[in-house]
Protein backbone atom coordinates (compact mmCIF):
# COMPACT_ATOMS: atom_id res chain seq x y z
CA UNK A 1 0.00 0.00 0.00
CA UNK A 2 1.67 3.36 -0.67
CA UNK A 3 2.48 5.29 2.00
CA UNK A 4 0.04 8.42 2.85
CA UNK A 5 0.52 10.96 5.98
CA UNK A 6 -3.43 9.93 6.81
CA UNK A 7 -0.62 6.60 8.32
CA UNK A 8 0.78 9.13 10.94
CA UNK A 9 -0.69 9.73 14.37
CA UNK A 10 -3.46 12.72 14.05
CA UNK A 11 -1.21 15.37 15.75
CA UNK A 12 1.21 15.10 12.89
CA UNK A 13 -1.70 14.83 10.58
CA UNK A 14 -3.46 18.06 11.61
CA UNK A 15 0.03 20.00 11.64
CA UNK A 16 1.28 18.95 8.30
CA UNK A 17 -2.03 20.23 7.11
CA UNK A 18 -1.46 23.31 8.86
CA UNK A 19 2.01 23.43 7.24
CA UNK A 20 0.03 23.10 3.76
CA UNK A 21 1.61 19.69 3.24
CA UNK A 22 -1.22 17.64 1.60
CA UNK A 23 0.97 14.47 0.29
CA UNK A 24 4.86 13.03 1.15
CA UNK A 25 7.64 13.51 -1.48
CA UNK A 26 9.14 10.83 -3.62
CA UNK A 27 11.43 10.31 -0.65
CA UNK A 28 9.11 10.56 1.75
CA UNK A 29 6.96 7.76 0.23
CA UNK A 30 9.73 5.45 0.31
CA UNK A 31 11.78 6.60 3.18
CA UNK A 32 8.78 6.78 6.01
CA UNK A 33 7.23 3.44 5.45
CA UNK A 34 11.13 2.05 6.08
CA UNK A 35 11.83 4.05 9.18
CA UNK A 36 8.56 3.08 10.78
CA UNK A 37 9.70 -0.50 10.44
CA UNK A 38 12.67 0.11 12.36
CA UNK A 39 14.88 0.13 9.27
CA UNK A 40 18.49 2.17 9.46
CA UNK A 41 18.51 4.01 6.17
CA UNK A 42 21.10 5.65 3.85
CA UNK A 43 19.21 8.49 2.34
CA UNK A 44 20.30 10.07 -1.04
CA UNK A 45 18.22 12.74 -0.97
CA UNK A 46 19.00 15.96 -3.11
CA UNK A 47 18.21 19.56 -1.61
CA UNK A 48 14.42 20.64 -2.17
CA UNK A 49 13.19 16.87 -1.89
CA UNK A 50 11.53 17.37 1.08
CA UNK A 51 14.55 14.82 2.63
CA UNK A 52 14.10 16.58 6.41
CA UNK A 53 10.48 15.49 6.91
CA UNK A 54 12.04 12.15 5.42
CA UNK A 55 13.65 11.30 8.57
CA UNK A 56 11.67 13.45 10.64
CA UNK A 57 8.21 12.29 10.21
CA UNK A 58 9.30 8.87 11.40
CA UNK A 59 11.10 10.32 14.35
CA UNK A 60 8.06 12.45 15.52
CA UNK A 61 5.77 9.10 14.99
CA UNK A 62 7.90 6.46 17.05
CA UNK A 63 9.66 8.48 19.71
CA UNK A 64 8.24 7.66 23.34
CA UNK A 65 8.61 9.33 26.71
CA UNK A 66 12.27 8.48 28.12
CA UNK A 67 13.58 8.36 24.11
CA UNK A 68 15.92 11.30 22.89
CA UNK A 69 16.78 11.86 19.50
CA UNK A 70 20.23 13.45 18.11
CA UNK A 71 20.35 15.26 14.69
CA UNK A 72 23.96 16.03 13.66
CA UNK A 73 24.00 18.66 11.21
CA UNK A 74 26.88 20.60 9.15
CA UNK A 75 26.09 24.21 9.65
CA UNK A 76 24.28 26.38 12.27
CA UNK A 77 21.66 27.48 10.25
CA UNK A 78 20.93 24.04 8.75
CA UNK A 79 20.65 23.16 12.54
CA UNK A 80 18.11 25.96 13.19
CA UNK A 81 16.27 25.13 9.91
CA UNK A 82 15.77 21.40 10.97
CA UNK A 83 14.76 22.82 14.28
CA UNK A 84 12.29 24.75 13.14
CA UNK A 85 10.78 22.26 10.34
CA UNK A 86 10.39 19.18 13.21
CA UNK A 87 8.61 21.94 15.55
CA UNK A 88 6.22 22.80 13.05
CA UNK A 89 5.92 19.16 12.20
CA UNK A 90 5.67 17.68 16.05
CA UNK A 91 4.00 21.50 17.16
CA UNK A 92 0.70 19.32 18.93
CA UNK A 93 2.93 16.34 20.24
CA UNK A 94 4.65 18.23 23.46
CA UNK A 95 7.78 17.49 22.49
CA UNK A 96 11.22 19.89 23.29
CA UNK A 97 13.29 20.32 20.17
CA UNK A 98 16.31 22.01 20.86
CA UNK A 99 19.04 23.66 18.52
CA UNK A 100 22.73 23.80 19.83
CA UNK A 101 25.50 25.06 17.72
CA UNK A 102 29.16 26.93 18.00
CA UNK A 103 29.03 30.83 17.87
CA UNK A 104 27.34 31.24 20.51
CA UNK A 105 27.97 30.84 24.45
CA UNK A 106 29.02 27.44 25.38
CA UNK A 107 28.02 28.03 28.94
CA UNK A 108 24.49 29.40 27.72
CA UNK A 109 23.74 25.43 26.42
CA UNK A 110 25.22 24.18 29.70
CA UNK A 111 22.55 25.73 31.65
CA UNK A 112 19.86 25.14 29.44
CA UNK A 113 20.50 21.32 29.56
CA UNK A 114 20.86 21.67 33.43
CA UNK A 115 17.61 23.28 33.09
CA UNK A 116 15.66 21.21 30.82
CA UNK A 117 15.53 18.31 29.18
CA UNK A 118 14.96 17.95 25.46
CA UNK A 119 13.63 15.25 23.34
CA UNK A 120 15.35 15.93 20.41
CA UNK A 121 18.84 17.72 20.18
CA UNK A 122 19.56 19.33 16.82
CA UNK A 123 23.58 20.20 16.46
CA UNK A 124 26.77 20.59 15.01
CA UNK A 125 29.28 17.87 15.58
CA UNK A 126 31.73 20.26 17.16
CA UNK A 127 29.35 21.45 20.02
CA UNK A 128 27.56 18.52 20.39
CA UNK A 129 31.15 16.65 21.14
CA UNK A 130 32.11 19.37 23.24
CA UNK A 131 28.20 19.35 25.80
CA UNK A 132 28.51 15.74 25.64
CA UNK A 133 32.47 15.60 27.24
CA UNK A 134 31.21 18.14 29.70
CA UNK A 135 28.21 15.60 30.83
CA UNK A 136 26.42 18.18 29.89
CA UNK A 137 24.03 16.22 27.16
CA UNK A 138 23.15 12.78 27.90
CA UNK A 139 23.32 10.73 25.56
CA UNK A 140 22.26 7.00 27.44
CA UNK A 141 18.68 7.38 26.28
CA UNK A 142 19.20 8.72 22.48
CA UNK A 143 17.27 5.82 20.08
CA UNK A 144 17.94 8.50 17.09
CA UNK A 145 20.73 9.22 15.45
CA UNK A 146 20.65 10.62 12.22
CA UNK A 147 23.80 12.38 10.29
CA UNK A 148 22.25 14.86 7.65
CA UNK A 149 24.41 16.39 5.19
CA UNK A 150 27.00 13.40 6.17
CA UNK A 151 29.19 14.50 3.07
CA UNK A 152 29.54 18.06 3.61
CA UNK A 153 30.35 17.27 7.20
CA UNK A 154 32.85 15.02 5.85
CA UNK A 155 34.39 18.05 3.51
CA UNK A 156 34.89 20.20 7.00
CA UNK A 157 36.91 17.70 8.53
CA UNK A 158 34.02 16.38 10.91
CA UNK A 159 34.98 13.40 10.81
CA UNK A 160 36.77 12.66 14.03
CA UNK A 161 33.66 14.60 15.90
CA UNK A 162 31.27 12.06 14.14
CA UNK A 163 33.40 9.29 15.00
CA UNK A 164 33.49 10.01 18.60
CA UNK A 165 29.99 10.70 18.70
CA UNK A 166 28.98 7.89 16.98
CA UNK A 167 31.12 5.39 19.55
CA UNK A 168 29.17 6.96 22.43
CA UNK A 169 25.77 6.66 21.76
CA UNK A 170 23.54 3.84 22.15
CA UNK A 171 24.53 0.37 19.82
CA UNK A 172 20.48 -0.02 20.13
CA UNK A 173 19.54 2.93 18.40
CA UNK A 174 17.73 3.87 14.90
CA UNK A 175 20.05 5.72 12.68
CA UNK A 176 19.61 7.82 9.59
CA UNK A 177 22.01 8.91 7.37
CA UNK A 178 21.58 11.64 4.70
CA UNK A 179 23.77 13.01 2.07
CA UNK A 180 22.90 14.40 -1.66
CA UNK A 181 25.93 12.26 -2.78
CA UNK A 182 27.30 8.87 -1.80
CA UNK A 183 31.08 7.97 -2.88
CA UNK A 184 33.09 5.43 -1.74
CA UNK A 185 33.72 7.40 1.68
CA UNK A 186 30.07 7.88 2.54
CA UNK A 187 29.25 3.97 1.68
CA UNK A 188 32.20 2.85 4.15
CA UNK A 189 30.94 5.09 6.82
CA UNK A 190 27.09 3.42 5.89
CA UNK A 191 28.97 0.19 6.31
CA UNK A 192 30.30 0.88 9.36
CA UNK A 193 27.33 2.84 11.39
CA UNK A 194 24.46 1.66 9.66
CA UNK A 195 23.24 -2.33 10.85
CA UNK A 196 23.68 -5.09 8.64
CA UNK A 197 19.96 -5.53 7.11
CA UNK A 198 19.97 -0.96 6.16
CA UNK A 199 18.41 0.31 3.54
CA UNK A 200 19.35 2.82 0.80
CA UNK A 201 16.59 4.68 -0.69
CA UNK A 202 17.66 7.10 -3.62
CA UNK A 203 14.67 8.06 -5.91
CA UNK A 204 15.26 9.28 -9.58
CA UNK A 205 12.69 12.20 -9.01
CA UNK A 206 14.28 13.86 -6.78
CA UNK A 207 16.16 15.55 -9.63
CA UNK A 208 15.67 19.35 -9.40
CA UNK A 209 14.14 21.12 -12.34
CA UNK A 210 16.61 23.72 -12.79
CA UNK A 211 17.59 24.87 -16.54
CA UNK A 212 21.33 25.60 -15.95
CA UNK A 213 22.69 28.31 -18.28
CA UNK A 214 26.80 29.42 -18.78
CA UNK A 215 27.45 32.98 -19.74
CA UNK A 216 31.30 32.97 -20.79
CA UNK A 217 32.78 36.10 -19.61
CA UNK A 218 36.23 37.50 -21.52
CA UNK A 219 37.27 38.61 -18.14
CA UNK A 220 36.94 38.75 -14.33
CA UNK A 221 36.00 42.52 -14.61
CA UNK A 222 32.65 42.11 -16.93
CA UNK A 223 31.46 40.34 -14.35
CA UNK A 224 29.54 42.69 -12.61
CA UNK A 225 27.82 44.56 -15.61
CA UNK A 226 26.71 41.21 -16.59
CA UNK A 227 25.59 40.28 -13.56
CA UNK A 228 24.11 43.70 -13.26
CA UNK A 229 22.09 43.04 -16.48
CA UNK A 230 20.79 39.47 -15.18
CA UNK A 231 19.57 41.59 -11.95
CA UNK A 232 17.10 43.99 -13.82
CA UNK A 233 15.81 41.87 -16.16
CA UNK A 234 14.68 39.50 -13.34
CA UNK A 235 12.93 42.10 -11.34
CA UNK A 236 12.25 41.78 -8.19
CA UNK A 237 12.15 38.14 -7.69
CA UNK A 238 14.61 36.41 -4.82
CA UNK A 239 18.11 36.09 -6.40
CA UNK A 240 21.07 34.30 -4.70
CA UNK A 241 24.66 34.84 -5.96
CA UNK A 242 27.05 32.87 -4.82
CA UNK A 243 30.81 34.04 -4.37
CA UNK A 244 34.15 32.02 -3.33
CA UNK A 245 35.49 34.22 -0.92
CA UNK A 246 33.65 36.97 2.09
CA UNK A 247 35.58 39.68 1.28
CA UNK A 248 33.60 38.64 -2.24
CA UNK A 249 30.56 38.57 -0.60
CA UNK A 250 30.66 41.96 1.53
CA UNK A 251 32.25 43.93 -1.62
CA UNK A 252 29.68 42.65 -4.26
CA UNK A 253 26.97 43.11 -1.88
CA UNK A 254 28.22 46.47 -1.58
CA UNK A 255 28.79 47.05 -4.92
CA UNK A 256 24.88 46.20 -5.70
CA UNK A 257 23.09 48.00 -3.09
CA UNK A 258 25.09 50.92 -4.51
CA UNK A 259 23.33 50.96 -8.05
CA UNK A 260 20.09 50.38 -6.17
CA UNK A 261 19.41 46.79 -5.85
CA UNK A 262 18.32 45.21 -2.39
CA UNK A 263 21.23 42.94 -1.28
CA UNK A 264 22.45 41.50 1.65
CA UNK A 265 26.00 39.59 2.02
CA UNK A 266 26.18 36.17 4.41
CA UNK A 267 29.69 34.57 5.04
CA UNK A 268 31.07 32.64 7.90
CA UNK A 269 32.69 35.70 9.43
CA UNK A 270 29.41 37.43 10.49
CA UNK A 271 27.93 36.91 14.08
CA UNK A 272 25.49 34.51 14.71
CA UNK A 273 22.69 37.02 15.20
CA UNK A 274 23.35 38.54 11.87
CA UNK A 275 23.09 35.64 9.66
CA UNK A 276 19.64 34.75 11.28
CA UNK A 277 18.93 38.13 10.71
CA UNK A 278 19.50 38.61 6.85
CA UNK A 279 18.55 35.01 6.34
CA UNK A 280 15.16 35.81 7.88
CA UNK A 281 14.56 38.96 5.81
CA UNK A 282 15.65 37.28 2.80
CA UNK A 283 12.40 34.63 3.68
CA UNK A 284 10.75 37.64 4.02
CA UNK A 285 11.08 39.79 0.88
CA UNK A 286 12.93 42.46 2.86
CA UNK A 287 15.88 41.76 1.08
CA UNK A 288 16.15 40.35 -2.47
CA UNK A 289 19.59 39.70 -3.49
CA UNK A 290 21.50 37.35 -1.52
CA UNK A 291 25.24 37.51 -1.82
CA UNK A 292 26.94 34.24 -0.54
CA UNK A 293 29.59 31.89 -0.02
CA UNK A 294 29.00 28.42 0.29
CA UNK A 295 28.14 28.49 4.13
CA UNK A 296 24.53 28.58 2.44
CA UNK A 297 24.64 26.29 -0.42
CA UNK A 298 23.62 23.49 1.63
CA UNK A 299 20.20 22.58 3.17
CA UNK A 300 18.70 25.89 3.56
CA UNK A 301 14.91 25.65 2.87
CA UNK A 302 14.22 28.61 0.99
CA UNK A 303 10.88 28.96 -0.97
CA UNK A 304 10.87 31.48 -3.65
CA UNK A 305 13.96 31.45 -4.62
CA UNK A 306 13.95 31.48 -8.65
CA UNK A 307 17.27 32.27 -9.84
CA UNK A 308 20.92 31.43 -8.56
CA UNK A 309 24.29 32.85 -10.13
CA UNK A 310 27.02 31.52 -9.79
CA UNK A 311 29.64 34.66 -9.87
CA UNK A 312 32.30 32.60 -9.04
CA UNK A 313 32.34 28.79 -10.53
CA UNK A 314 33.00 26.35 -7.56
CA UNK A 315 35.75 24.33 -7.76
CA UNK A 316 34.18 21.46 -6.54
CA UNK A 317 31.53 20.31 -8.54
CA UNK A 318 29.65 18.59 -5.71
CA UNK A 319 29.75 22.41 -4.23
CA UNK A 320 28.06 23.43 -7.83
CA UNK A 321 25.43 20.50 -7.26
CA UNK A 322 24.40 22.05 -3.84
CA UNK A 323 24.03 25.76 -4.99
CA UNK A 324 21.82 25.06 -7.83
CA UNK A 325 19.79 22.85 -5.53
CA UNK A 326 18.84 26.68 -3.99
CA UNK A 327 16.26 27.17 -6.72
CA UNK A 328 13.82 24.45 -8.43
CA UNK A 329 12.96 23.08 -5.48
CA UNK A 330 10.17 20.63 -4.86
CA UNK A 331 9.10 20.44 -8.14
CA UNK A 332 9.33 23.85 -8.77
CA UNK A 333 11.07 25.18 -11.87
CA UNK A 334 14.38 27.52 -11.57
CA UNK A 335 16.97 28.98 -13.32
CA UNK A 336 21.00 28.85 -12.64
CA UNK A 337 23.05 31.42 -14.69
CA UNK A 338 27.14 30.87 -14.76
CA UNK A 339 29.34 33.50 -15.27
CA UNK A 340 32.38 31.58 -16.37
CA UNK A 341 35.80 33.53 -16.81
CA UNK A 342 38.65 32.38 -19.11
CA UNK A 343 40.26 30.94 -15.65
CA UNK A 344 37.64 29.01 -14.75
CA UNK A 345 36.58 26.97 -17.49
CA UNK A 346 38.60 24.07 -15.93
CA UNK A 347 36.18 23.97 -12.96
CA UNK A 348 33.24 24.38 -15.75
CA UNK A 349 34.94 21.11 -17.29
CA UNK A 350 34.36 18.89 -14.11
CA UNK A 351 31.21 20.59 -13.10
CA UNK A 352 30.00 18.66 -16.68
CA UNK A 353 31.75 15.52 -16.17
CA UNK A 354 29.77 15.04 -12.97
CA UNK A 355 26.63 16.01 -14.70
CA UNK A 356 27.12 13.58 -17.92
CA UNK A 357 27.70 11.31 -14.63
CA UNK A 358 24.71 11.67 -13.40
CA UNK A 359 22.14 12.92 -16.20
CA UNK A 360 24.19 12.80 -19.61
CA UNK A 361 23.80 15.63 -20.10
CA UNK A 362 25.51 19.13 -20.86
CA UNK A 363 25.24 22.95 -19.61
CA UNK A 364 23.64 25.68 -22.01
CA UNK A 365 25.86 27.78 -23.57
Amino acid sequence: MRFTFSQLKGEIQSALKDMGFERPTPVQAVAIPLALEGRDLLIQARTGTGKTGAFALPILESIKPGEKALILAPTRELALQIRDHMRDMGKFLGLMILALYGGTPVMKDVWILSTADPDVIVGTPGRIRDLISRGSLKIDGIRYLVLDEVDLMLDLGFREEIEWIVSKVPRSRQTFMVSATVPDGIKEIAARYLKGDFHRVSVEELKPRVREIVIRIKSEDQKIGELTRILKENGDERVMVFVRTRRSAKGLASTLKRSGFNAAPLHGDMPQRKRESVMRAFRQGEVSVLVATDVASRGLDIDGVSLVVNYHIPEDPKVYIHRIGRTGRLGREGTAINLVSPSERANLFRIERLKRGFTGSRLRT
